[in-house]
């Protein structure tokens, strides 16, 4: 089976693609993957040692100093043995990737001109179908996040959004542009980032009327992963939330995108939109992204929650998360490679809801608190 990473020298990408190759040689065990449970081994899921990977990137430095460098910064892997796989590393096919309307943020990372939207759209849909060919291939979007882009009714239809990339629209970022290249060539899609991607109504309804599956947005790993947890308790016990409050910082290259206003928006509405809909009332709200480079692909939340209870009393809980931003993340892009293949196999069609457990911000759906998103997994997981 294949995998396409847009963003494949990011923090994320090199760390699966060490981490599989760690494993398939004996050197790490599969931990952290949901998918490696007992329970899933009668679903033939895709084995680990059967993936083979390509992908997009924009910068310039090769494959194998980036993940040394993710590697290294971060002791994430023993360098000694990660020379060990340099060959296959080196083997792994890497395309330059597109910037178009990426903001300054991002297209400051790549010296190659940008191309007309037409233009990329033929490039990146040769470059993915010659990568997949006739195997099972899943694309999944780990790339930098986009500026935040409005939602565009004007490309509600599959005719108005392609008339809008023959017109080189300025509202077109390049997610969209991957996400479309890859379902209309029948790939299903995973967009990990709060970029925009397959969030268009368009890009939804090709994949509704091609029969490709594809799900997202934006990987909840840390903080949102707690919140949805925690929100449900204070329903069950009829606690109000006046306010929450979250401050974090980090500091790969994520962080330092996530400098820019236009670009951290993205982010801000990802992580902050979920507490409203899961409590049916917004509280005030407040949240702070910064970028600290000595953490590297780490990461820190602290979150200051004030309710009230009884007689209107008011108290307050508090909690700090750390974890690293690609370890984190790694396993969970493994297991939706899986299931977004499983998803193909078994004939799913558009959005596939019961991976919203997933993402902090998931496509088209209500269900949000982080029991009921499992239960929503395990029911869709028993019918196989």
């Amino acid at each position: 089976m294949k995998v396409w990473f847009i963003g494949i020298k990011g923090a994320v990408a090199t760390t699966i693609l060490v981490g599989v190759l760690a494993i398939k040689r004996g050197l790490s065990a599969p931990n952290g993957i949901l998918s490696e449970e007992k329970r899933f081994s009668r679903l033939n899921l895709a084995r680990l040692e059967d993936l083979q990977f390509g992908g997009h990137d924009i910068r310039g430095v090769t494959l194998y100093d980036a993940a040394y460098r993710n590697v290294s910064d971060n002791s994430t892997f023993d360098t000694m043995q990660l020379a060990e796989l340099k060959g296959e590393i080196d083997s792994i096919p890497v395309k330059c990737g597109i910037v178009n309307n990426c903001g300054d943020a991002i297209s400051s990372l790549c010296d190659n001109n940008t191309l007309t939207l037409s233009k990329a759209v033929n490039q990146v849909s040769q470059e993915l179908c010659q990568f997949a060919g006739d195997d099972s291939c899943v694309v999944v979007n780990l790339a930098s996040t986009e500026p935040y882009f409005a939602p565009q009714p004007e490309y509600a239809t599959l005719d108005s959004f392609e008339a809008a990339v023959k017109a080189n629209s300025k509202k077109i970022p390049a997610s969209a542009i991957y996400a479309y290249c890859a379902i209309k060539n029948g790939l299903p899609y995973v967009n990990f980032t709060p970029s925009m991607g397959n969030d268009i109504p368009a890009i939804k309804e090709l994949a509704n009327t091609l029969g490709v599956p594809h799900c997202g947005k934006d990987g909840k790993t840390g903080e949102t992963l707690v919140k949805t947890a925690l929100v449900p308790m204070f329903k069950h016990r009829h606690l109000t939330i006046d306010g929450w409050y979250g401050s974090n910082i980090l500091g790969n290259l994520d962080g330092q995108i996530l400098r820019h206003p236009d670009n951290k928006q993205s982010k801000l509405i990802t992580k902050t939109s979920v507490l409203p809909r899961m409590l049916g009332y917004e509280p005030h709200l407040g949240s702070r992204i910064d970028y600290f480079p000595p953490l590297s692909d780490h990461k820190v939340a602290w979150d200051f929650i004030s309710f009230k209870g009884f007689l209107g009393h008011r108290m307050n809980m508090q909690f700090t998360w750390q974890g690293c931003d690609s370890i984190l993340a790694a396993p969970l892009v493994i297991d939706l490679i899986r299931f977004m293949e499983l998803a193909q196999r078994n004939g799913a069609r558009g959005l596939v809801d019961p991976l919203a457990v997933y993402f902090k911000d998931p496509l088209d759906i209500d269900v949000l608190d982080l029991c009921s998103q499992y239960t929503l997994f395990n029911e869709w997981i028993e019918q196989f």
